[in-house]
Order: structure tokens, then C-alpha cells, then sequence
């Protein structure tokens, strides 16, 4: 925090030798200036011009910067439109300028389709080539019941001078033209195969949140670059383990997207009923707009700016009473009951009363354990929080309640034990449970479309994983698909130098789940899924789940929903030497390369395993009974 505020401090000195920021009305639009950069904000709240340095209109050619949402009263569909509303100058000075535009409900068309009051505000401060942006959403009691599913700013930059996209260091490079995605042929939703053969979708470049990479990413020119940079991720629902789109390309403009709320990949509505109320702080985040000579040196300089904001985390200029300046910091120790560190685990501070996965109404903070299980996480706003811990290689969670921070204060938790859920010794386990699937086949390697056209080419055979031999990269994939090549059933194989007695229990996580419709030979978001489960050919359970969300066919390796399948069955089953575990799909299709069904289209259902373990619970003593 002291750091911070030197930071500050230096800042503002800086800032007095540039040019003051100004507001002025030209045309029926809003122009905010700094002599860096300079905006003009249309009635509604449209961006219509950004600008460096009085040069070009960096959104010329069909760019602009807007807001819309995906909402509806109880009682409709949801609708899926621009927002906007009347604007008024919030504050101005010299070193700060702040537009907001508020959109109301249940005004003129479309208004009425996101029923609630949400503010835009633009910010612009002396000496910084960019701009912040921020939004709240509220909800009043006398409001009509009403959720919505999503909502995103866009900002759609001039396609004759932006060529290059990068999300991450790995996801950098010269995307195709709109003319060629224009004339493409289209595959699935936001998804288009190219006249030389390439499949692009937007979810290519989508980002997961618990990876850390989402604070920065946009386009670039030759020598100009425009960038969304994000120090936190507090505001996001159902956070870490939640993804969210970026950038990409359309047919008509290069796309920057800050899409701070949506359902995709087991995310949830927001949903609010008369009488109550409700609002939330969205950001803020700014846009960094800047210059040099070539692609890679535009995007380091994104960087060093993103490390420069990242310090000065939770910004002192902002007044806003839904954003607390003075925040607290969480720190402890997590460790087994055997006293070994959690490493690994991701801690997550949520607000009480719900699962971080599912909560959507509150913010979020967490940080990961190291190699000693210690963990800190700092700017967390004040009150009481539920934390929870995950992964660690444990399948169910652990929970800490009424964690209370204060502003100013570090809230030192000490030593936590998390004491983890056995079913016996374990006899042998396939991936770590960390709620993922990226040690197995493609699962480091999952952003594209159509990962089941790799399976028949990757596995003719099917999956046979012998234990002690085979390895989770090489010899399991990362989605066991409802289409299948020689083998429908995916084999486990392992030896036992005995005949076991007790009880057996094969615990399954499950990452994400998509249910398979055996009539049209696709998936579908309806009914459960049904894997069948043997024992050396004994049928012994099922594995049925709900949908967890499209995560198969939008370029993801997990949902944001976990689940955990345990199958208990008499380890008599199991015999000394050869034994086998299948898992079986009730319903499969045959599938081969290049077969038509897999060139179109989101593709089969699925189970995506993050880990499968065998354990066995020797026998309990038989009772003696009372004399």
C-alpha cells in the first residue's frame, strides 16, 4: 500500500507540467481532451472518436465504442441490445474529467429490455494516453422482477488500421481481414472456416480468469496500439474459475471486448425480485491508447503500462461510493491434517451466504497457495467473507466462514487444516483434482474449435490407459466425447496382487458435463449425462449429470460448475492379477476422420474428467453383540 502511494504521489507531480484536461461540446457530442489523447462521446453515451495527439479517428470506417445487454423481466425472453441514456459532466478539473450516461428502465424502446438503472462513466485523467471506464448496475425495490445474463462494452476499432490482435503472449499475431471472414463459411455461432481452410471463432481468444492472463489484451497497427488493461478481476461473477470473451475479429471491424458479466460456461443470471435491492460496481479498467514502431514493441509497452496500474490498485482518484479506496488484506496458512502444505490450491474470499461459483451479486478476491501452503490476498474490501480452497489435488473444498476484514488491516488467519475426504487406501489415481483438465491430451493445447475431429486421429482405437504405464498427456484426452472410433467404452486398466475384500470407490471430479441427444447425434443442454460404469464387466453405476454449460465447442477445458461422482461397489469385484474399469456412454456415435457430422456445428456431448481415483476401505470388524 505504501508503495502504492509513493506512486501516487510521483504521478502527481508529473501530471502538473501536462496539459489540463478539458470538456467541451461540439457538434451535440462530449469532447474530452488531454493533449494525449482525445474522445468524443456521442448523446447516448457512443464513443465516436478516439484520437492521439489530434491524429486520425482511430475508430473510423465503422468503429465505435458502445455498451449493451442480454436482460428481461420475469416474465420474458431475454433480449439482447445497445444501451444508452442522457449524460451529464459528473466532475471536472485540470487533472480529472468524468462523463457519466444512465440508463433507465422501463423507458422508450428498447430501454424496457434491461430492465434496470445502469451508469457509463468515461474518465479521463491529465498526463495519461488512454481513458478508464467503469459502470454500476442497480436495482430498486419498487423495480418489476427482472435478471439479466450478460452485458459488455465494446469498442470497435478501424479495420484498415488494425491488423494485429493479441490476448496473451502465446495468442499474438496477425489476424485475417473482416473481408475474409465475410466471405467465409460459417460453422457454428461466431465461428467461420476460411477460404484456406483455417476455422476462427471468437472463443478462441476468450480468457480464463484463474490463469491470470485477462489484464491485457487488443490490437495493434504498425505503430499505434489500443489496449484494455485491468489490474483486478474483483467485479467478475462466479470468479476464478470463469471465463469471458476479449478480442477477435468480425466481418466488419477488429473488436475489443470488456464483458465483465455473462452465463456462458456455467456462469449464472443475475436475478432480482420486487422488494429487494441490489447494485454493483463494474471496474474500472482503462484503455491504453499508444505508440512505437511495430506490433511487439506496442505490446510491451501495454505491459510496463498494466505493472504500472496494477500498483496503483484500488485507483485514489476514484469518489464513487460503491468503490472503497481503503482496503484490508488476507493472509495464512493452509496445510493437511498430516500437516503437509496445501500447495497449489486456489483460496477465494466470496461473500457469505453463497458458493464463489455461483454467486454473481458480490466481488471476489483470491490468490493461490505456494509451496508451503501460505497465501495472501491483498485489496479485499471490508466485511465478512466466506473463504473457501480448492484444488490441492482435493475433490471436495475447503471452507473457512465469517472471515472479517477491516480497512487498513491485515486479517492474519494463521494456520488453517483442511482435512481431506477419503474412502479408503488409495490404490491408484488418473490427473490431479484441481478442477481442470490441463495435464491430459489437449488439454494444454484446447483454444480451438472442433477438438473432436483430433480424437479418431489421436485415439483409432479409443482410450486404453494402463496404470503404471500409460501417462494423463499422452494416453487420456481431455473430453471424453458421445462419439467414439473402434471402442465406445474408455478402459482403465490395473493389476492387484490379491483378491481385495471391502469396500471400493471410485470418485470421479468432473469438470464440465454436456448431455448427448442420440437421435440428432449432437449434443444438448437438456436431461443428464450417462456414463456407464463396470467392473471387470459388471455394471456397477452411472454417472449422471446436468449440463455445466458449452464449454466443449467454445475452446475450454472446464466449467465454472464442479462436480463430483462417487461410485461405491463391492471390492470382491476386483480380483488379483488383470483388472479393468470402463467408462461407457449409454448413447455414442460412431465417428471417424472427416466425417461430415464433425465439420459443422458445436459437436457431441461430453464428460470432461479433472481426476478419477480408486480407493478401497478394508472390511469393519463384525459387532459383537451384548451378553
Amino acid at each position: 500500500m505504501a508503495t502504492a502511494a509513493v506512486l501516487a504521489l510521483a504521478a502527481g507531480l508529473c501530471l502538473g507540467a501536462r496539459p489540463p484536461v478539458r470538456v467541451d461540446s461540439r457538434d451535440g457530442e462530449r469532447v474530452l481532451g488531454n493533449g494525449l489523447v482525445e474522445l468524443r462521446l456521442g448523446a447516448d453515451g457512443t464513443l465516436a472518436g478516439l484520437s492521439r495527439a489530434g491524429g486520425q479517428n482511430l475508430l473510423a470506417n465503422g468503429g465505435r465504442g458502445y455498451w449493451n445487454g442480454a436482460s428481461a423481466l420475469a416474465t420474458q425472453s431475454h433480449g439482447y441490445v445497445a444501451l444508452g441514456g442522457p449524460g451529464r459532466v459528473v466532475r471536472q478539473s485540470g487533472d480529472l474529467a468524468e462523463v457519466a450516461f444512465r440508463h433507465e428502465p422501463h423507458g422508450r424502446w428498447p430501454r424496457e429490455v434491461f430492465p434496470f438503472e445502469a451508469h457509463l462513466h468515461y474518465v479521463l485523467r491529465r498526463g495519461e494516453s488512454g481513458f478508464y471506464l467503469f459502470t454500476t448496475i442497480a436495482y430498486r425495490p419498487d423495480m418489476q422482477a427482472a435478471r439479466f445474463a450478460q452485458f459488455a462494452y465494446n469498442l470497435r476499432l478501424d479495420p484498415r488500421r488494425f491488423t494485429t490482435i493479441a490476448v496473451d503472449d502465446r495468442r499474438r499475431h496477425r489476424s485475417h481481414t473482416p473481408e475474409e471472414e465475410k466471405q467465409a463459411e460459417k460453422v457454428m455461432d461466431a465461428t467461420f472456416r476460411l477460404a484456406d481452410g483455417r476455422v476462427v471463432t471468437k472463443y478462441d481468444y476468450c480468457h480464463d480468469i484463474e490463469l491470470d492472463d485477462y489484464h491485457v489484451y487488443g490490437w495493434a497497427s504498425e505503430r499505434e496500439g489500443v489496449w484494455l488493461i485491468q489490474p483486478s478481476a474483483e467485479y467478475y461473477p462466479c470468479t476464478p474459475f470463469k471465463r469471458f470473451l476479449s478480442a477477435h475479429q468480425t466481418a466488419t471491424t477488429p473488436v475489443i471486448i470488456w464483458q465483465p458479466h455473462c452465463t456462458h460456461a456455467g456462469g449464472a443470471e443475475v436475478v432480482c425480485r420486487r422488494g429487494e435491492s441490489w447494485r454493483k460496481l463494474y471496474g474500472p479498467l482503462f484503455f491504453h491508447v499508444n505508440a512505437a514502431r511495430g506490433s511487439d514493441a506496442l505490446w510491451a509497452d501495454a505491459r510496463r503500462r498494466h505493472a504500472e496500474l496494477a500498483e496503483l490498485w484500488p485507483y485514489a482518484w476514484m469518489t464513487h461510493d460503491d468503490f472503497p479506496v481503503e482496503r484490508g488484506e488476507v493472509t495464512g496458512r493452509l496445510v493437511f491434517d498430516d500437516a503437509a502444505p496445501a500447495r497449489d490450491a486456489h483460496v477465494v474470499l466470496a461473500p457469505i451466504g453463497a458458493h464463489w461459483s455461483a454467486d454473481v451479486r458480490g466481488y471476489h478476491f483470491w490468490s493461490r497457495t505456494d509451496a508451503d501452503g501460505r497465501f495472501a490476498i491483498p485489496h479485499v474490501r471490508a466485511g465478512t467473507h466466506t473463504l473457501f480452497a480448492a484444488g490441492a489435488d482435493q475433490f471436495r473444498e475447503f471452507v473457512h466462514r465469517n472471515v472479517v476484514v477491516e480497512a487498513g488491516q491485515t486479517r492474519a488467519l494463521g494456520t488453517l487444516t483442511w482435512k481431506p475426504e477419503t474412502r479408503g487406501r488409495r490404490i491408484w489415481q488418473i490427473g490431479v483434482a484441481d478442477r481442470t483438465t490441463g495435464e491430459f491430451r489437449n488439454g494444454d493445447d484446447y483454444r480451438h474449435w472442433g477438438l473432436w475431429r483430433r480424437f479418431p486421429v489421436q485415439f483409432p482405437r479409443g482410450v486404453r490407459f494402463i496404470i503404471g504405464k500409460s501417462t494423463e498427456r499422452a494416453d487420456w484426452n481431455f473430453a471424453h466425447w458421445n462419439w467414439h472410433c473402434a471402442e465406445p467404452a474408455w478402459a482403465i486398466e490395473f493389476r492387484m496382487d490379491e483378491r481385495p475384500k471391502g469396500s471400493a470407490t471410485l470418485t470421479c471430479g468432473i469438470a464440465a458435463a454436456l448431455p448427448h441427444d442420440p437421435r440428432r447425434k449432437t449434443h444438448t443442454h437438456r436431461g443428464t449425462t450417462d456414463v456407464r460404469v463396470s467392473v471387470n464387466g459388471r455394471e456397477v453405476g452411472r454417472i449422471a449429470l446436468p449440463s455445466s454449460g458449452g464449454v466443449g465447442y467454445r475452446s475450454a477445458r472446464h466449467s465454472t460448475k464442479y462436480a463430483v461422482a462417487e461410485i461405491p461397489f463391492d471390492a470382491a469385484l476386483l480380483r488379483a492379477g488383470r483388472n479393468t474399469i470402463a467408462l461407457r456412454h449409454a448413447h455414442s456415435d460412431a465417428y471417424k476422420a472427416g466425417d461430415p457430422m464433425g465439420e459443422r456445428g458445436a459437436g457431441p456431448g461430453y464428460v470432461m474428467y479433472d481426476a478419477i481415483r480408486l480407493e478401497i476401505a478394508a472390511p469393519q470388524p463384525a459387532r459383537t453383540p451384548p451378553r
